[in-house]
């Protein structure tokens, strides 16, 4: 069968099948209560911590905890404004060199917002110059402002409409695929990082 086939078959099975409303619900069936006990910032805090993520709340713990890892070399994503110093203490690039992808230690961007339930980093394409940015280096570090917390997964889910590609980040990339057993790091970033600024 070929593809015209295929899909000209899945079209006539749908026209087949009766219409049916889907079942009432409110928002708040949607959602994980516990998740979202205290403030939006404790929330999503406590919930990318439990996700193996880091929480940094200031440029000189950010230096701090970049040497302590024994980074020499990044990248700022070019629309980030701020790049809290780093080029003082790092080779900070501020386009990303797909020529030498390997060359970077820490990529640094801004997110979009953040999930308190889920404890989640929304990173959409049109807030980020490079994609390759946060999720080519070992360690990636999104820079939130506090106020861009929203508190539910379905909240994010309306502020990303506008947006034709947005990354959910829930902390270093992760997989079991290997015997079952978890390796993170396999598929993007081995840390993920949250810097919150006010």
């Amino acid at each position: 069968m070929d593809k015209a086939s295929f899909i000209n078959r899945i079209r006539q099975a749908e026209k087949s099948r009766p219409e049916t409303d889907l079942p009432e619900y409110s928002k708040i069936d949607t959602v994980s209560t516990p998740a979202i006990s205290g403030s939006p910032k404790d929330a999503f805090v406590r919930n990318f911590i439990s996700n193996h993520g880091d929480v940094i709340e200031s440029a000189d713990a950010l230096v701090q905890f970049l040497k302590d890892k024994g980074c020499s070399r990044g990248v700022a994503d070019a629309k980030l404004e701020n790049t809290f110093g780093l080029e003082k203490f790092f080779k900070l690039d501020r386009d990303f060199d797909r020529g030498n992808p390997d060359a970077y230690d820490f990529g640094i961007s801004a997110a979009s917002m953040a999930i308190a339930e889920s404890g989640a980093i929304v990173l959409k394409d049109k807030d980020t110059s490079d994609r390759l940015s946060t999720i080519a280096p070992w360690i990636h570090i999104a820079v939130l402002k506090e106020e861009d917390i929203v508190q539910t997964i379905a909240d994010a889910l309306e502020k990303t409409v506008d947006n034709a590609y947005s990354i959910y980040v829930a902390a270093p990339s992760k997989t079991t695929d290997v015997e079952g057993v978890l390796v993170e790091g396999v598929h993007g970033p081995g840390c993920q990082v949250c810097l919150i600024v006010k």
